[in-house]
């Protein structure tokens, strides 16, 4: 998969933070995984996990390691 690129030669975004906010905002589950997330927005859980670690720092959002590899993401209130 080749990755576009803009007027500069920097890889475009994927998605944005706004957007992985949206899904949590929209979801009728009150905590997602960052796969979730990522089957939604139809990127990887990677991309998703950047963001959500911005809108963590940002205040927006919250996470809760529940076992071994998961964790589980809501919005803050």
């Amino acid at each position: 998969m080749t990755r576009d690129r803009d007027e500069k030669g920097m890889f475009t975004e994927l998605t944005t933070a706004e957007a992985v906010l949206k899904v949590l905002e929209t979801s009728d589950d009150p905590v997602m995984t960052a796969k979730e997330i990522a089957d939604q927005l139809e990127v990887s859980r990677d991309t998703v996990g950047r963001k959500l670690a911005q809108l963590s720092e940002e205040g927006k959002v919250r996470q809760k390691k529940v076992g071994a590899r998961a964790v589980v993401w809501w919005i803050e209130d």
